[in-house]
């Protein structure tokens, strides 16, 4: 789900205010007679309108904490300002919205497993609380399944519940003992699920690395893009561009490089301000033009082998040097903080330049020396003060 940037005067004014009045809703649940419930259908309705349509989630939460000051009980309602409050970036006042929908719900037989799926990803202890909800979230949504013919939203949400379990054994359960054979059982069952799923056969790419099987996880990120890369664009089963953002990772370290290029390409045409996007690039290039300088890849026809590998590695490196300077410009102007993106960038541009000579990006060809061009530059400007670590 989309941040929405707030100015700090407003983020202020609603901590002051609204967050307080949804806290006083929800302290008063134990009060509320559930025999004199108001029908607060319209209210929800407007603040899930104000919410995905209009992308106005200070609105919402107004309009949301008045629907609950009527019914304080409404599991809707209670999960909606969940979502409102994750919209917001509150994320201790969501946990309480979704945490008193589930002592109301317990097993989820009311409102089904979305609090629990929430919890899992947004629960302040992590590791195996979060598996706790997961749990919670699959038992419901086996058991929808079980009742007969599976839609696609039950599909969808047992196969990423399977598959957030696993990513949490590949990662901060790692050193359980049978961390190995969860992952395995979760993921086997993720595609059982949902056979096609990008999710699932990117989780199983991710775990088959882990386990240095290389050309089964090449298996099946190809197994991924084959599903979703020859869609038009607007097509709302194309995986969403975190989600594909992610995923050009994966290829990279899998050598994929000419699909990550289709893939950063595609992302690049939907949308263009994004630091990783360029740096990603950038770095994919350099990797496909080095591979290029060491004779790893067969001349294609219409010239000699030499005079093929010494134009394409060069042409190639030229291009990423492009995709690098743009990732500059973007870090520069969005002030961004990762140190790592800066440093490695920075070490590419500079092989780069060993190899093809100094270079400017071209509107910057006419400023003075000294203006802009070097990622120290930005380091400068405001004294010598250390860039934050992300």
């Amino acid at each position: 789900m989309a941040k929405t940037k707030t100015k700090t005067s407003k983020k202020a004014r609603r901590k002051e205010s609204s967050p307080a009045s949804l806290a006083s809703v929800l302290q008063n649940i134990a009060k509320h007679d559930e025999h004199h419930t108001a029908n607060i259908d319209s209210l929800i309705s407007k603040a899930s309108l104000l919410l995905q349509e209009h992308s106005d989630p200070d609105q919402a939460l107004k309009v949301i904490t008045a629907a609950l000051s009527k019914n304080p009980t409404n599991l809707q309602a209670l999960e909606l300002a969940g979502e409102i409050n994750i919209e917001l970036q509150d994320i201790p006042t969501a946990i309480r919205c979704f945490t008193t929908a589930t002592n109301l719900d317990p097993d989820g037989v009311a409102s089904g497993a979305e609090k629990f799926l929430w919890l899992a990803q947004i629960c302040e202890e992590g590791n195996e609380v979060a598996i706790m909800w997961y749990e919670k979230a699959v038992k419901v949504l086996r058991s929808k399944a079980s009742q007969g013919d599976i839609d696609e939203e039950v599909k969808e949400k047992l196969c990423s519940a399977l598959c957030g379990m696993a990513e949490l054994y590949m990662t901060d359960l790692c050193m359980q003992p049978d961390a190995e054979s969860r992952c395995e059982t979760y993921i086997t069952e993720a595609l059982l699920v949902h056979p096609s799923s990008p999710e699932a056969l990117s989780t199983l790419a991710s775990f088959r690395i882990s386990q240095s099987k290389p050309g089964d996880a090449r298996a099946a990120l190809s197994r991924s893009l084959e599903v979703w890369k020859d869609l038009e664009a607007g097509d709302g089963t194309i995986p969403p561009y975190p989600f594909r953002m992610s995923f050009t990772r994966l290829l990279m370290e899998c050598g994929m490089y000419e699909e990550t290029m289709d893939v950063l390409e595609g992302l690049q045409e939907e949308d263009d301000q994004v630091v990783d996007l360029w740096y990603l690039g950038g770095w994919c290039l350099f990797l496909i033009g080095d591979k290029l300088r060491k004779g790893e890849k067969a001349p294609t026809a219409g010239m000699s082998g030499e005079e093929e590998e010494e134009e394409d590695w060069r042409d190639t490196w030229a291009a990423a040097r492009e995709w690098l300077w743009n990732c500059e410009k973007l870090y520069k102007a969005f002030e961004w903080d990762d140190e790592g993106i800066k440093e490695h960038a920075s070490e590419l541009l500079r092989n780069i330049s060993a190899e093809l000579g100094e270079a400017k990006p071209d509107d910057e060809k006419d400023e003075e020396e000294g203006e802009g061009g070097d990622w120290e530059d930005f380091e400068d400007e405001d004294g010598d003060e250390e860039m934050k670590d992300s």
